[in-house]
């Protein structure tokens, strides 16, 4: 997502973004929430930043805690910010999580690339149910603000 002014978008901006997602429709709802996401990992968790090629994996933004930890962060910007069900499990069970790690280091899958490999081979490694998992949710007419640590 373009930041204007290079700046990534924090709570008392959430009227406005509120505003732009309702006239730039779900996919820069979804962006929006994404960075507003990014700015409670980074200065209310206290999380580090992971390269990492989103390409539409599923996975919104991959962090470390403090003890090196890997933790992935989806972020919802929706009414419900419910985590959706797929053929692969739960969004954040440990067998979606194993799933999406196993595509990640496979090169002919489309979510392949070197960096998302080293992050996929090392959820393998490690075990996917030693991976954290986060979901911070907005409500986007309350503006309300959840963060749920899922595992």
């Amino acid at each position: 997502m373009t930041q204007c002014c290079g700046k990534i978008p924090v709570p008392d901006d959430a009227l406005e973004i509120k505003k732009s997602a309702e006239a730039y429709g779900r996919k820069f709802q979804g962006d929006i929430g994404e960075s507003d996401a990014a700015h409670i990992a980074v200065h209310e968790l206290g999380l580090n930043g992971e390269f990492f090629d989103p390409k539409h994996t599923g996975l919104d933004s991959v962090y470390r805690d403090d003890k090196g930890t890997l933790v992935l962060l989806e972020s919802k910007f929706s009414l419900a910010g419910r985590l959706e069900t797929t053929k692969h499990g739960k969004q954040g069970s440990v067998e979606w999580v194993k799933h999406k790690a196993e595509q990640m280091i496979d090169p002919t899958s489309s979510l392949y690339s070197p960096d998302n490999a080293k992050i996929g081979e090392e959820i393998l490694r490690v075990g996917p149910e030693r991976v954290h998992y986060v979901k911070v949710h907005r409500h986007p007419e309350t503006l309300e603000l959840r963060v749920d640590w899922v595992r």
